[in-house]
């Protein structure tokens, strides 16, 4: 699978990050969370100082999404380095503006560093699909281990992670309140991509994310022709 870049949509609490963990685990693939990535970037010491970082400490701790160029520049450079050593690349909801996916007459959106690197037969994209109910509801009950940021089931009876044993810490963009904010953000800036890439001739593999995750993931698995 290592020829293969995997773009894995939907709206916050649809499953993004569980189901390319678990391609992960079973395919030669990389996963590229980019929230997770620009989280690591902003509480990095000395975050503090740099007002770039502020600035997309404050959008992501109110909702919203991360500035397009920022993330156009830390996705892009990361993309590269995954393809270059030789692995397939799957990425839970980037790129996630009309700008990051397709750029402008000065910069090179990610679909177009995609296409030549992997070329565009071997892109997939997955819309997983949830009710707006669901998403709330799953969100405002998420809990992620504190040391290696891996979601902790909400059935946990000791709310400790169950690959590393880490403690459970509560995300402060899964009150119900950011959560309403990230599904505008979802619905107007990042929803229109999938409507341009069905123009420009991608497919779209629309899976049902409600079921549990195993029974999507034998979804994904199997609308991706994938052979385990």
């Amino acid at each position: 699978m290592a020829n293969q870049a995997v773009i894995i949509y939907g709206p916050p609490g649809s499953g993004k990050g569980t189901q390319a963990e678990l391609l992960v685990r079973k395919f030669s693939f990389i996963h590229f969370d980019t929230g997770r990535y620009g989280e690591s970037l902003i509480y990095a010491p000395g975050a503090e100082k740099n007002t770039v970082l502020l600035r997309e400490r404050e959008n992501f701790e109110t909702g919203k999404l991360f500035t397009p160029s920022w993330t156009l520049r830390i996705v892009s450079q990361a993309t590269r380095r995954i393809a270059k050593a030789g692995f397939g690349i799957v990425y839970s909801g980037s790129p996630r503006t009309m700008f990051e996916a397709f750029g402008d007459k000065n910069n090179k959106g990610l679909l177009s560093i995609l296409i030549k690197l992997y070329g565009k037969k071997n892109i997939i994209v997955v819309e997983l699909k949830v009710k707006s109910q669901t998403s709330i509801e799953r969100n405002s009950k998420r809990v992620v281990c504190s040391v290696c940021g891996l979601p902790i089931l909400a059935s946990s009876k000791n709310k400790k992670c169950s690959f590393c044993a880490g403690p459970a810490r509560k995300r402060t963009l899964d009150k119900p309140e950011i959560i309403k904010v990230r599904l505008k953000e979802y619905r107007e800036r990042t929803y229109p991509i999938l409507k341009k890439m069905r123009s420009l001739g991608f497919r779209i593999r629309e899976i049902n994310g409600e079921p549990s995750p195993y029974k999507v993931y034998e979804q994904v698995v199997r609308r991706l022709g994938l052979r385990r």
